[in-house]
């Protein structure tokens, strides 16, 4: 599965000469670029907004120029830099495929692109951190969430099925309460996977 399958890559994740600077530098995201050069810029992922507006010096957004923020269900933050503009505001919870904005060349840049990059924390400053520890590649980090998005969908009935013929006999059997409580996670996997309500804790 390709991520940036619409889009062509000008510039990986890790060591690069920056293109403004002359500098070798860390490359914190990946610089993708769509056509046309104001084309629409879509979520990668589903979450909520934590900000939609110019990237102040100072605020972990310095040089990103106009960007949109979000934060995804496992906490990490989705930063779409130097967009012409942006369709979305803070606090708003949007969908995969929601636009964001349009592709741009604000903030420190060398042409119309985006520059996306994926961090581990939200705060503080969004996330920042003065090394590459503080983020993810982000094509692995897609693929990998969309892949494990995929193998959590189960039919209710497989699922009551498998609880009922072997996790059901398992944590009678159990011998201590620590795998008791293990079974009794593995069962709620099964449960909210087939969209039903878990049952312990």
């Amino acid at each position: 599965m390709n991520p940036f399958e619409n889009f062509r890559l000008t510039s990986p994740f890790g060591m690069r000469m920056h293109p403004v600077d002359k500098v070798m530098r860390f490359h914190r995201g990946v610089d993708l670029v769509i056509s046309p050069s104001n084309g629409n810029i879509k979520a990668f992922v589903a979450g909520e907004v934590l900000h939609a507006k110019m990237g102040a010096t100072g605020s972990g957004f310095g040089n990103y120029g106009n960007l949109v923020a979000i934060r995804d269900d496992k906490g990490y933050l989705h930063v779409y830099a130097h967009l012409s503009s942006i369709s979305v505001k803070g606090g708003q919870k949007i969908d995969k495929d929601q636009v964001v904005g349009k592709q741009g060349n604000t903030g420190k840049s060398s042409g119309a692109h985006l520059h996306y990059e994926v961090r581990k924390a939200c705060s503080p400053s969004y996330g920042y951190t003065a090394t590459e520890a503080g983020v993810v590649e982000p094509t692995k980090y897609l693929q990998d969430y969309y892949s494990k998005g995929e193998l959590v969908k189960v039919d209710k009935k497989d699922a009551n099925a498998i609880i009922d013929t072997y996790l059901k006999p398992a944590w009678g059997a159990a011998k201590t309460p620590a795998d008791k409580q293990e079974i009794g996670r593995l069962a709620d996997e099964l449960r909210v996977a087939s969209g039903q309500p878990k049952q312990n804790g």
